[in-house]
């Protein structure tokens, strides 16, 4: 039986695996047949076999949990790859769009149809199947590394399935008094999945770079207040401060409580036991959070207070 980690990689190599096979066949076939569509499944399928064998990197570096050059793990790699995967796509897609422009405006291009819909038919079927049985292993396993894996290949299936349908529509125009524009089908196919893919590359691209940043997650930093705010009531602490970030899966929460000066003296094993009791409160697997509560009756010793109000927060 596979850990949560070992799952992880094993389905992370079988990703790319499967996308080294769709790379080296779309860039086959883009030549083969002449459509720049295919070609750009082949050249984003490339791009999907370098992150992927990043992301099994950084999934093996996160099992590690620490060194002594990297002391507070290697969280904030999982934001990195993803960014760097995002980056690429909108790059692919800005490149693809440019090329889409100038083809139609060139007159359109001459392609294979045939063994074109071949070709879309089969990665269209064998990716949706994939995906599916993915997301269905994600469901248990929460792996936001395989989440955004599983995402990628969205982007593929949209690829292909666009393929697909518009060059049936071309073989079919051949068939007609339209067929003269059965040319144009390849590069207005083109600009379509470019524009298609842009939302997905930025829905890769944003979250991560926020991660990157720095930037609180504001539902998690809300059910932190949710959860000190009946603390405070319980004990009659005087005031805290609470800090989140989230690098993947793993949030990083520092939390300062403030004490009266005339509270009754305490042991270490009662501020311990209420550490215990806040960490219970706050939930979630232990692999998944750093959690440091700090108890102080001097103000200097927290940390600064930040509400997270919508209207002030940039990166929303």
């Amino acid at each position: 039986m596979l850990d949560k980690k070992g799952l992880e990689q094993r389905l992370l190599m079988q990703s790319a695996g499967l996308m080294g096979l769709l790379a080296i066949s779309g860039t086959i076939m883009g030549i083969i047949t002449g459509s720049s569509a295919i070609l750009l499944d082949g050249m984003t399928a490339f791009i999907g076999v370098i992150i992927k064998m990043m992301m099994i990197g950084t999934s093996k570096l996160i099992a590690h949990e620490t060194s002594k050059r990297f002391q507070f793990g290697y969280f904030q790699f999982e934001p990195l790859v993803l960014v760097l995967e995002g980056s690429f796509t909108v790059l692919i897609v800005i490149y693809a769009l440019s090329s889409g422009i100038t083809d139609l405006l060139a007159g359109g291009r001459i392609i294979n149809v045939g063994l074109a819909i071949g070709y879309a038919l089969f990665f269209t079927l064998a990716d949706t199947f994939y995906i599916i049985y993915v997301r269905r292993i994600n469901k248990k396993l929460k792996s936001n590394l395989v989440k955004f894996d599983n995402m990628s290949w969205s982007v593929d299936v949209m690829l292909e399935a666009a393929i697909l349908v518009s060059f049936l529509l071309a073989w079919g125009l051949s068939f007609t008094d339209w067929a003269p524009y059965a040319r144009y089908i390849d590069p207005v196919v083109l600009i379509v999945l470019s524009i298609q893919m842009l939302p997905t590359s930025l829905k890769i691209l944003i979250p991560s770079l926020k991660q990157i940043l720095g930037v609180a997650p504001k539902l998690y930093h809300n059910r932190i207040q949710i959860v000190m705010d009946d603390f405070m009531k319980r004990y009659k602490f005087e005031d805290y401060v609470s800090s989140v970030q989230a690098y993947g899966n793993v949030k990083i929460i520092e939390i300062d409580i403030l004490i009266p000066t005339d509270y009754p003296e305490q042991s270490i094993e009662s501020f311990d036991r209420i550490r215990n009791e806040i960490d219970d409160a706050i939930g979630g697997p232990a692999s998944e959070k750093w959690l440091t509560i700090t108890f102080t009756a001097t103000k200097r010793w927290m940390a600064k207070d930040y509400l997270l109000e919508e209207e002030e927060d940039l990166f929303v």
